[in-house]
Order: C-alpha cells, then sequence, then structure tokens
C-alpha cells in the first residue's frame, strides 16, 4: 500500500496544516492527530498482513477524510450508513476506496461531491460499499484487467487482490459516467464453530 504515502498527498496536507496553525490553531492540532492516525494505519499495513477490525477500519478513514478536508472544504461530504461492524478485512481496504472516489471520482469536478460508506450483513457475506456522485470512469476495463499484480497494482486492484487472498472475498464496481461509482466488498462470514 505504498502509493498511500503519496508525497503529492503529504507536502499538500503539511502545506494546509501550517496554514491552520496561523489561521485555527486548534484544527491544526486534531488534524495533525489524524495524521498520525493515518501513518499508524499506513505502516501497519506495510508490515503485516493481518486483517484489522471493520471498526477499526472505518476510524482510520474518518481521519483521512479529516485530513482531505483540510484541502477540499466543505466540497466533500462523507456519509456513512453502518449497520454491521463485528467483522475483518484487509488493512486499508476502505481507505483505498475513499481515496480513489476522491482522486478519480470528486476531484475532477468542481462541484461538491458526497462519498457514502456503508456496510451490512447478508446470510453469508457482509457488505461494504463505498459510493460516490462524481464523474465515473469504464468499469468494463478495469474488470478485465488481470488481479494478480498484488502490491505492485495500483489501488483498485491491490483492493481486489487483497480481497480475495487475504479474507476469500470480492469486489465489484459499478460505475456510470457523469453519475458515479459504488465499489462493493464481499466479505465471507466465518463459520465460528468450525
Amino acid at each position: 500500500m505504498i502509493h498511500q504515502l503519496n508525497p503529492h498527498f503529504i507536502f499538500n496536507l503539511m502545506g494546509a496544516v501550517r496554514i491552520a496553525v496561523r489561521t485555527d490553531p486548534e484544527l491544526a492540532y486534531d488534524r495533525l492527530y489524524d495524521f498520525s492516525r493515518y501513518l499508524r494505519a499506513v505502516f501497519r499495513s506495510l508490515e503485516s498482513r493481518e486483517n484489522v477490525s471493520f471498526r477499526e477500519e472505518v476510524s482510520d478513514v474518518r481521519s483521512f477524510i479529516n485530513l482531505e478536508k483540510l484541502r477540499f472544504g466543505d466540497r466533500i461530504r462523507f456519509r456513512t450508513d453502518i449497520k454491521e461492524e463485528g467483522f475483518a478485512l484487509p488493512p486499508l481496504s476502505v481507505m483505498v476506496l475513499v481515496d480513489n472516489a476522491l482522486i478519480h471520482g470528486l476531484e475532477k469536478g468542481e462541484r461538491r461531491g458526497t462519498i457514502t460508506l456503508r456496510s451490512y450483513r447478508m446470510p453469508s457475506e457482509y457488505i461494504v460499499q463505498v459510493e460516490d456522485d462524481g464523474t465515473g470512469f469504464d468499469a468494463k476495463a478495469y474488470e478485465s484487467l488481470p488481479g494478480d499484480d498484488g502490491p505492485k497494482a495500483g489501488g483498485l486492484l491491490n483492493a481486489r487482490y487483497r480481497m480475495e487472498t487475504m479474507v476469500n472475498g470480492s469486489m465489484d464496481i459499478q460505475s456510470f459516467d457523469g453519475i458515479g461509482t459504488v465499489v462493493t466488498l464481499h466479505i465471507p462470514v466465518l463459520d465460528r464453530k468450525a
């Protein structure tokens, strides 16, 4: 997940924090805490192939969104509809999807955009969805790409690879030009009796 340590993101963030130090020191203090959470999550994903709790992932995503709001302000709305939290998934799985929604869905447009994170349980799987109302893209082209490049693959391909190899799950994408994108993670429910 090295792409999450994008120097461009870090430089932009540090510039925004520097401004906040002078204009709103309490906000700067809070965002530095968010940055430390973000770094901890990224380093944890680099050092371990262990899954993390969904609850922890959501907390890390909130820190990431707080950091991006320093740059984008109220152009980003983040909503959650969390109905299930009691499961684990590969670290940064949701953060990669949210980052992708920001960069490829919302950042391209000049209007405000909304990212919605939802989770719920079906009889045999947990569902996690990240939806944006951004620009959309050709999901069929993505689906045709091989998913076996693992850590060398970028964003969505890496997330798909880790879903398949770390939790025996899957990922699918629905995207419509000018309407937005929904990425769905399918995580099998583990049989606790076994």
